[in-house]
């Protein structure tokens, strides 16, 4: 609390004041996050953004870094915030469920696969790219990882038995 207070230039009891405690705090950034990225990926559809999932992720992970990794890698190392870091992943999961039917059609196989695997792809992919990349080349990131994104589906739907 007392990090979170001198980054914000603030003191602990100014914290404690709004958040009874460091639970409170983690789980209102856990719920800022979470409903942040489901009104962006509510705008990009509206917009018809091609790279709807990636560019979700990517807006929220610049806006907010240290909250997107907490949702996305730490809480589910946390025994009191893993069922809430679950249930977001599983209704993004689900999410990504639709837009893939066409793809995985043919191969019924990878339609509980699939989802989940675009979801943990998205999230590794924003992760790394926060991590190492340049926030100025964020438009190139979207284009080259929605490009291997895009193929990487087309295959699902492609016959793979020979």
């Amino acid at each position: 609390m007392e990090d979170v207070a001198a980054a914000a230039g603030i003191t602990k009891l100014i914290v404690y004041r709004h958040f009874g405690s460091k639970e409170d705090l983690y789980r209102a950034v856990l719920e800022q996050v979470s409903q942040r990225q489901a009104q962006v990926f509510v705008d990009n559809v509206l917009e018809g953004s091609r790279s709807l999932g990636l560019r979700t992720f990517l807006t929220v992970a610049r806006e907010n870094p240290d909250g997107f990794v907490l949702l996305w890698r730490h809480a589910y190392r946390e025994p009191e915030f893993a069922a809430y870091a679950r249930d977001f992943r599983e209704k993004a999961v689900e999410v990504a469920r639709t837009p893939l039917a066409a793809a995985t059609a043919a191969r019924p196989e990878l339609a509980a696969w699939a989802p989940e695997m675009l979801i943990d792809l998205l999230v590794s992919a924003v992760l790394a790219w926060l991590e190492h990349g340049d926030a100025a080349a964020d438009a190139q990131f979207l284009t080259v990882a929605t490009a291997g994104i895009r193929s990487m589906v087309d295959s699902w739907s492609q016959d793979v038995s020979t």
